[in-house]
Order: structure tokens, then sequence, then C-alpha cells
């Protein structure tokens, strides 16, 4: 795993990444030597030139992750996968036109660009066939020490995620029978934990992953120790799940973990910048959609009864109570004999248009006010009403912690999970909430609003 903008990413992944963007800047670079002279490459490569290559491949990239080029399933799907590669061309050269048409300094002259687009092709789908077959290797040999429900469900995480590139040998335990969990892994027992030391050398495991449930007196120390010290790489299932599934396991930490981890470094000057900025982009997007805002509000009258805009509270920043803003997507007494209520997949309370409203995110956009009073920031976790709140700190110590950073229009959970409206999902919010604040940075922030464009854009994580 390599951690970047503080998240971990496959190492495959990022391998991917900067091996795709080399091969279209040396696309544009032959094409540019074929049609003109051998000589001539430099004209790319500094001044102008440069940023034209920067512009191109940065738009090539983005279009990739946008299509979800990345998405493991794309690239053992080999039809798929061409299809996912002629689209990337034509929005990439869409996309390219229309900055050509502002700043035509920034785009390669047509003639090279249709050259390198026919060479990046090749180039690309011969990569990703030799990526797809090295994919279908496991690098890692990894032994779970223990098997507890959490260890289960990492384990069920593990073989899902293939460009991990973790062959999951198996597990040790001593004799206790496989959990029962809604996550059923297929896993191997290799034997009690007693054998550890001679089962781990056997195997020639590279990583050990303690996730028994009690460990007092019951974890062969004195063999995890001799593997450690002949350079096997060892795990709490917590830690790992971090840098996996990119969320904290609440079950499986302790108030001694949060004491001495790494992260939570939650400065003033961080709060700082980060309502800074929130800020500057609330009030800039506040500018560009007003007329879109404005036709929202005429489709939501012509729609239904009822006002515009509704307002509910919400626990913010220290559990500060304040009002949240939204176009209104929900008949005007949609509570009325239900009372309080999380929204579900087709929820009958949701009208025409607000169903439209909730799938293009256009429903938040009132929250930029929310911004711009100082109630909430760009990136956070979501803020939850106070009804709520008082059931799931009951349900877990941890939930409130959500509450020493400002809420946010997006936020870690809402690019990887999307709704929740159970308790049970709830905990999962509070996973990756937990993890956005342990690693809160500006980097982390700026991520996930990229994270969030690709979201609006396909219409995805809405009830």
């Amino acid at each position: 795993m390599v951690r970047l903008l503080n998240v971990y990413h496959p190492s495959r992944t990022v391998l991917l990444v900067g091996y795709e963007m080399l091969l279209i800047m040396v696309s544009f670079l032959v094409a540019f030597m074929l049609r003109w002279n051998p000589a001539s490459y430099a004209v790319l490569t500094g001044g102008a030139g440069l940023l034209q290559l920067l512009v191109t491949t940065g738009t090539y990239m983005i279009c990739l992750y946008y299509l979800d080029s990345y998405d493991v399933r794309m690239i053992t799907n080999r039809s798929e996968l061409v299809w996912r590669l002629f689209c990337v061309l034509g929005i990439a050269s869409v996309t390219l036109g229309g900055i050509e048409y502002f700043f035509p300094r920034l785009i390669v002259v047509r003639d090279i660009y249709v050259l390198a687009i026919i060479i990046s092709l090749g180039l690309l789908l011969t990569g990703r066939i030799v990526f797809s077959k090295r994919l279908q290797n496991p690098t890692e040999r990894m032994i779970l020490v223990g098997l507890s429900s959490f260890g289960a469900a990492l384990a069920y995480q593990i073989q899902l995620r293939p460009d991990l590139g973790i062959d999951l040998l198996g597990y040790v335990d001593d004799g206790n029978p496989l959990p029962v969990t809604n996550f059923k892994p297929a896993l191997a027992c290799l034997g009690s934990t007693s054998d550890l030391l001679e089962i781990a050398t056997k195997s020639r495991a590279h990583t050990l992953v303690v996730a028994s449930q009690d460990r007092r007196g019951r974890l062969p120390v004195s063999d995890l120790v001799s593997l450690r010290l002949a350079g096997t790489q060892i795990y709490e299932a917590g830690t790992f799940c971090e840098q996996v599934a990119g969320k904290i396991p609440v079950e499986d930490v302790r108030q001694s973990w949060l004491i001495f981890s790494e992260g939570f470094h939650i400065r003033p000057n961080l709060m700082m910048l980060q309502h800074i900025y929130s800020v500057i982009l609330a009030s800039l997007g506040m500018i560009i959609t007003l007329p879109l805002m404005a036709l929202t509000a005429i489709a939501i009258k012509l729609d239904s009864a009822g006002p515009v805009f509704y307002s509910q509270p919400r626990v913010g920043l220290m559990g500060r109570i304040f009002k949240v803003y939204k176009f209104r997507s929900m008949r005007q007494d949609a509570e009325k004999h239900s009372g309080p209520a999380w929204a579900v997949d087709k929820d009958p309370r949701i009208t025409r248009v607000g169903s439209f409203l909730r799938v293009s995110h256009l429903d938040e956009l009132p929250q930029l006010w929310n911004v711009m009073k100082g109630d909430m920031n760009m990136v956070g976790p979501r803020p939850e009403r106070p009804g709520f709140v008082k059931v799931l700190e009951n349900a877990s110590p941890y939930y409130r912690y959500r509450h020493i950073v400002r809420p946010g229009v997006t936020g870690w959970q809402q690019v990887n999970n999307g709704y929740c409206s159970t308790v049970e999902e709830q905990m999962d919010r509070l996973r990756f909430d937990l993890f956005y604040i342990k690693n809160i940075s500006l980097s982390l922030d700026f991520y996930i609003l990229f994270k969030t464009g690709k979201i609006v854009v396909w219409g995805r994580g809405a009830k």
C-alpha cells in the first residue's frame, strides 16, 4: 500500500496511474517527432509546449478516473475496457476542444493531436492487457492470526479486492469455529496459534494480521517477535482495515488506541484554513449556480405544494445545534404520521422533482449558505438530527467524536458509502468519519472534493 493525500492506495493502482501518465506523454512526443522531425520534440518539453503536455495528460487522467477505468472489474473485462478507452478519448477530446476555445495556447495543434490519440489508444490498451495479466498473480502472502467476527469481515473485503495483490492463505486459531457473520469468506484453518512460527515459515507468508477477539494471554508473542525480526510484516487488524478499507473499526479499537495512535492532529490553524477555502468555494458556487437554483425553485413549486426550501435542526461543531438548508425533495407532510425517519431506497415520501434533485444532488446546493454562515465546511462528517444523535451515541461511545470538527456538505463517508438508513449503516458511517478525523488535512479534503465531482457527474450515492 502507498500513502498519498493521507489515504492508502494499492501499490498496483498507483503504479498503473503513473505508467499511463507516462504513456500519454510519450504518445504526444512520438506524434510530434513523426509529424515533424526527430529533433522537434523539444517544442513540447519547454515553455508553452510543456504546459500543453501537462494540460492534455491531466485531462486524459481525469477522464480515465471519472469513467471508472481504475476499477479492477473494468481492467479484467477486455471488451468493456476497449469501450471505456474509446469513451475516454472521446470525452477528453471534447473537453480539450472546449479548453482550446478559451485558451488556444494550452492545446497541442490538431494534426499532432489526432496522431497522438491513435498512438495513445494502442499503448494504453497494450498496457492494460499486460497489467490485467499481472493482476491475476498475487504478490503478497497473508495469514490471519485468530479470527473474530471483525476478522471475517476484513478477510471478505480482502478477497473482493484483487487490486491489493494479496493471497490470503487462511487463518490460525485454537479450534474456534468460523464466526457466524453476514460475511462468508472462503478461508482455510491452517492450524493452531501454538504452531504459528512453523506455519508462517513453511507457507512463506509475507504478512500476518492479528484479528483475534481476546488477545490477553492467548497470542503467541514469542513467535510473533521472531517472525517480525525475520522480516515478516505484522499488523493489528484495525490498522490493516484502515489501510485497506479507509475506515476505523470502532468495534475493534479501545480508548487507549485513540490516545497513542498517530493522527487526530486537529490544529486551530488547520481548521481556520479549512473554513477559509470552504467559504471561498461556497461563495463561487453560489454565484455560478444561482441561475440553476432559480430553475430548481420553479420546478419544485410547479411539482408539489409547499415551500421551496426546508430547514432542519442538525448537530454541528462541538454539539452546537444549527439549521441546515436544502431544496425540498419530499412532500410537505412527509413525516406527519411516521415521525423522523432516515431516507430509504424508493422512499414514497419523495416527490417526482425531489427524486431528480436527490440523484443529481441539487437538493444540497442551499447548504452552500450554511458554509458561508460558518455552520459547515465543504468537507466534513455529515450533520445528523439531534434525535438520531442521541440514539447513535448510545450505540457507540465514539459517536460523539464526530462533532470535534465542522460537518461538511460532502465527506469521506459520502464518497465511499453513500446514504445511511439504519443504525448499523450509521455505525459504518462512523468508521469512515473517524478515519477522516484521524487523517484530517487539506490534501485529504481536496481528494474528497475530487471524488465528489465523480459522484455528482454520475448521480451516485442518492436515496
